[in-house]
């Protein structure tokens, strides 16, 4: 059996490593029952449907034509882990407002085309959404967003 590296066939192995290492760590935690649900229970439904999601793309890519895996640019990974590490070290020093614009402005230093001044305003809008819906809306202690009178 000739087996081709296609997207579908990549991803759907992906999928069901990612949904079986998924059991294996939460199978510590209690399942409890569907009308009282244990800490393991909704690991293990998520798991499950990613691991039928994964067969079925495995399915997919032995039975129909799909696309061949091309070259891989490692840039926008390496840029995008870079900012979310960076949010995570400096919302405890920085607060939210300025960890927020610093991985906003990094996800979009990922992508192709960067517009600084469209890039600026959506950092500033989510930073302000979220600090509106997180810290006063849902009452959340983010670092850096309660202003003190």
């Amino acid at each position: 059996m000739n087996i081709r590296l296609s997207t579908d066939f990549l991803t759907g192995l992906l999928f069901c490593s990612l949904g079986a290492i998924a059991i294996i760590i939460g199978a510590k935690y209690p399942l409890g029952t569907a009308a009282r649900m244990g800490a393991g229970y909704f690991p293990l439904i998520v798991s499950i449907g990613l691991i039928i999601l994964g067969g079925i793309l495995l399915a997919r890519s032995f039975l129909t034509e799909t696309e061949e895996v091309g070259t891989v640019d490692p840039r926008p990974v390496l840029v995008l882990l870079a900012s979310v590490l960076a949010f995570g070290f400096l919302i405890e020093d920085w607060g939210f407002p300025l960890a927020g614009l610093v991985v906003v402005v990094g996800a979009s230093l990922a992508g192709r085309g960067f517009k600084p001044v469209e890039t600026g305003l959506l950092a500033v809008g989510l930073v302000i959404f979220c600090t509106l819906l997180f810290s006063y809306g849902l009452g959340l202690n983010l670092p850096g967003t309660h202003l003190r009178w």
